[in-house]
């Protein structure tokens, strides 16, 4: 990476002397600096800024299908996901590890968790403003640790906004409700409250989801001081329908979840030994939260040049889950059922000063920040629920963070040039308790093989690591038309809770290195009349990436990642547009090895002679990352009818990829597919309607899928994937008054 960064800061040196610009601009986007830190600039960087008029277009979608239709972002659904329920974004190809590697922010405050649960994303359309996608590693500078493959804020409207209420149906049993209501106070305060409450019993059995959203905004302004508070509430259940299986047949509970004979019912167990019945059914699986959470927000506007943003909050979530394993009925429990209730909490506190300068020849723009944040987790262990603690698991992450992010404008030449860097301090700490007497939790005697703990005890750790990130950008404008930008960005992630519970495995330690990242953008944008265009080529090179291997997370060999990133939008005429985007990404691993009998195939196995070659070990280098596409494609065309009719038809199309847990890229690829989506609005002064069927041609597909943990002949081709919705229909109704 080294001599490709050299030569483009030497072409982009060579270029800034020979051209001029037309026209002096200062390149701030987006203009507003509440909830928000890009004011700073952060030039350089791939920046996708989506407006509430751009989210009025994307009728019935979930944030995350919202997002993914830009470039360079990615989803993957398990679990029968709903509405963006248990769906992972995945920005620049992180794979398995995508959650924790694309930092979601809402207003700034960070939804990532110290754990790796799925990050609520049903949040009233109408309550947001807009939404930022940071791509690549700068925004660590920002925002910090998790943000190596970008950063995504989402920022709600506490704006004056039109009272409405919109209610849906659609198919698989949806029904959901949105409330929309805005209340001017007097001239220096107002109110927002925005909710929702969505029932959907899904495409697969036993997959039903049900949440409630409540949103609280109260703004006041007196003099120089601007007070904004939000005040969040969530809750949801949702039963899991697991994966189906596809394959070959191993097990007797195999031939009862084939994907071939059915994509839309649930896994059931019937045991290992192939004895048992299918109708042995085992209990449902469930995963339900509840999360709380407030946060103040204060401007103090020192002079027109100067601010101080101050952000405290405190969040409160309990998540409580069962999963079941094969030989489980609803009768009879098995030792190896568990059920989980995980409490976080936090509070944080953000400080940014903020000050312009702006001269005839020049402007600068400088941040400096500190980020305060104290996270608390507590995890016991059941077998079911009513029965004593197996296993409880306390941790506590405290952060502390200082940054500064400079921007530099040059308005003879039309130049903007950023600086910006981050030193962080984690202090971890977590240790276990376990009650080996509780049900399920009593060591396991499998004769021969010897005595088992059921659980294994986690060794007390505590750990202070000091990060850091850095980024520098700059942008060129050319002309009124075209702009070149680049970036070279440092960045971190501190492994969560969840990672550093290893499971499966005696060597159980909460002892992990941080991961460590380096990148680089180049990229174009091109403006002109009815045609807009961004572009660019990335790399991104990591090491001691955390990931799952041989069943314990641990830190694995180095991968390089690289791509291009494309966005257009097109205007045919008034009525008629084209958008869409497009990206290449190929990730791959730059060292390590598989050795035969460890983590993958054993020496005397027909996979390992045929297929790997039959030797000592097996090579990574030039290995794909499994689960993500080379290719992803989304184009939208949107007509007007008449002018109160719209017309959207959408296709989106993902290549193929290797399925999770193969390395060895050997494994029966997960396949590639489109989905056409087809959307209808009609509008007057206080309804609107919309109807749409999204995968019209009913394609059958799974984004999901993971290869037997058995690395053996009989369990080769053999994956656990999760279907996607096949084709379904929507029906919506407006009111704004």
């Amino acid at each position: 990476m080294t001599n490709k960064l050299v030569l483009s800061i030497f072409i982009f040196i060579t270029l800034i002397g020979n051209l001029s610009a037309e026209t002096p601009e200062i390149l701030i986007n987006p203009s507003s600096e509440e909830y928000t830190r890009l004011s700073s600039g952060l030039t350089g960087s791939n920046i996708t800024i989506i407006s509430k008029e751009d989210l009025k277009l994307y009728q019935n979608k979930s944030l995350p299908k919202i997002i993914e239709s830009y470039s360079g972002i990615s989803t993957r659904t398990t679990a029968a996901g709903y509405d963006g329920v248990y769906t992972t974004l995945d920005i620049r190809g992180f794979g398995e590890v995508a959650k924790s590697n694309t930092l979601v922010l809402i207003n700034g405050r960070r939804l990532n968790d110290i754990d790796m649960s799925t990050i609520n994303s049903h949040i009233p359309t109408d309550s947001i403003e807009r939404i930022e996608i940071i791509r690549g590693g700068s925004a660590a500078t920002l925002y910090g640790s998790g943000a190596v493959g970008g950063a995504i804020n989402i920022v709600t409207n506490n704006k004056e906004i039109n009272n409405s209420f919109k209610t849906s149906i659609g198919s698989y049993g949806n029904k959901s409700a949105d409330l929309s209501l805005f209340t001017k106070i007097n001239d220096q305060s107002n109110a927002s409250l925005f909710g929702s409450q969505t029932y959907n019993s899904n495409y697969r059995d036993a997959a039903d989801f049900e949440e409630s959203n409540i949103l609280l905004n109260i703004k006041h302004k007196v003099d120089n001081v601007t007070l904004s508070v939000d005040v969040m509430s969530m809750q949801n259940e949702k039963d899991l329908p697991g994966p189906r299986v596809k394959g070959g047949e191993v097990y007797a509970y195999h031939s009862c979840n084939r994907y071939e004979n059915s994509k839309t019912e649930r896994n059931i167990g019937s045991g290992n030994s192939g004895t048992s019945s299918c109708d042995d059914v085992r209990r449902k699986s469930y995963a339900n939260t509840e999360m709380d959470a407030i946060n103040a927000s204060v401007t103090i506007t020192a002079n027109e040049l100067s601010k101080i943003f101050i952000n405290a909050g405190y969040r409160d979530k309990t998540d409580n889950s069962f999963f079941p394993t094969n030989s489980n009925t609803v009768s009879i429990p098995d030792s190896n059922d568990r059920y989980t209730i995980t409490t976080i909490d936090g509070n944080h506190l953000n400080a940014r000063y903020q000050t312009k300068q702006i001269y005839e020849s020049h402007s600068n723009i400088l941040n400096l920040g500190y980020d305060y944040a104290h996270s608390f987790y507590e995890s016991a262990k059941h077998r079911k629920e009513g029965e004593a603690i197996g296993q409880q698991i306390y941790a506590n992450l405290k952060v502390k963070s200082f940054y500064f992010q400079n921007t530099t404008y040059l308005n003879e030449r039309d130049l903007s040039i950023s600086l910006g860097y981050r030193d962080e301090k984690s202090i971890f700490g977590a240790r276990d308790d376990i009650d080996k007497t509780a049900p399920g939790f009593a060591d396991v005697d499998y004769g021969i093989w010897g005595i088992f703990p059921a659980v294994y005890d986690m060794t007390t750790h505590n750990d202070t690591s000091t990060n850091h990130a850095f980024n520098i950008g700059f942008e060129k404008k050319f002309n009124k038309e075209i702009s070149f930008y680049g970036s070279y960005a440092e960045s971190f992630r501190i492994p969560n809770i969840d990672e550093r519970v290893a499971s499966s495995s005696p060597k159980l330690t909460f002892d992990l290195k941080s991961q460590e990242s380096e990148g680089y953008d180049i990229g174009m944008r091109y403006f002109r009349n009815n045609l807009n265009l961004n572009v660019s080529y990335y790399q991104i090179d990591t090491k001691n990436e955390i990931q799952l291997s041989n069943n314990i997370n641990t830190n694995i060999d180095p991968i390089e990642r690289q791509g291009v990133d494309l966005d257009f939008g097109y205007s045919l005429d008034q009525s008629n547009k084209v958008k869409g985007s497009f990206s290449y990404t190929m990730a791959e691993f730059t060292a390590g090895a598989l050795i035969p009998g460890t983590s993958t195939y054993g020496t005397s196995t027909s996979t390992w002679l045929n297929l790997l070659g039959g030797v000592s070990s097996y090579s990574l280098v030039g290995k794909s990352v499994p689960l993500i596409s080379p290719i992803q494609l989304s184009i939208a065309y949107e007509t007007e009818v008449r002018k109160d009719l719209t017309l959207d038809i959408e296709l989106n199309y993902l290549d193929k990829k290797y399925v999770s847990n193969d390395q060895e890229n050997i494994e029966p690829q997960i396949p590639d597919y489109y989905f056409v989506n087809t959307y209808l609005s009609s509008a007057n002064t206080n309804y609107t309607l919309n109807f749409g069927i999204n995968n019209l041609f009913d394609e059958a597909a799974y984004d999901f899928a993971v290869s037997s943990t058995f690395h053996n002949d009989a369990h080769y081709g053999l994956s656990s994937v999760y279907p996607l919705p096949e084709r379904n229909l929507f029906l919506d109704l407006v009111y704004t008054f």
